[in-house]
């Protein structure tokens, strides 16, 4: 290979590392050696009967691994149910239901719901038989070991009632993430630092003399 495409290489190496050094930086600073990535008071209000995070699509891990997730509200007056049910039978017990969905949870502390209309009144959720994970309480805190399937996360009132205003806390901890981060910051480093190598070598070396005549 001559000078030009080793340098031409080498800044490719150097671009290359610096982009996935700065991804590898920030998946070890949002998920932490742990995995965990978490959600920061979050206050949510709600028009409707319940507050529903259908996006819950959990995926099979590998090695057996599984993803956490705890989700906590800010103590209240009002006792409240935070459950996580498939998605299907969820969606069969709030049909009709005044609710309000969270499209989109930005960091830090804010959130985007959309109300769906509705005019009936939902059964008390304690008394419902498909959650695969719930709790009740004036500051109900849940821990979800998360199997694979499609679920979704209703909060509301253990007695329903409209509207709503819970604070939100809590975290999503996939173990995987927490190695993955730091073996790509390792190895961007390397590219990094072997780019920069190769390009200082390929720049100070001086091109060769012209042929003589």
């Amino acid at each position: 290979m001559g000078r030009r495409g080793r340098l031409v290489l080498g800044i490719a190496m150097v671009l290359l590392g610096l982009f996935t050094t700065i991804a590898g930086l920030a998946i070890v600073l949002l998920v932490g050696p742990d995995g965990s990535v978490g959600l920061a008071p979050t206050r949510l209000l709600g028009a409707g009967s319940a507050l529903t995070l259908p996006q819950l699509d959990v995926p099979r891990l590998p090695r057996h691994e599984t993803v956490v997730v705890d989700v906590g509200l800010a103590m209240g007056e009002t006792p409240m149910f935070i459950g996580v049910g498939p998605s299907t039978a969820v969606d069969a017990y709030l049909r009709d239901v005044p609710i309000d969905v969270i499209e989109q949870i930005d960091w830090p502390g804010a959130a985007r719901t959309t109300p769906i209309p509705g005019t009936a009144t939902p059964r008390p959720p304690t008394a419902q038989p498909f959650w695969v994970a719930s709790v009740q309480g004036r500051a109900p805190s849940l821990h979800w070991d998360a199997e694979p399937g499609d679920w979704t996360l209703v909060i509301m009132a253990v007695r329903p009632a409209s509207p709503l205003d819970v604070t939100v806390h809590g975290s999503v901890t996939i173990p995987v993430l927490g190695p993955l981060g730091f073996a790509i910051l390792i190895a961007a480093i390397a590219v990094l630092a072997l780019g920069v190598w190769i390009t200082a070598r390929a720049a100070s070396r001086d091109p060769s003399p012209p042929a003589a005549s």
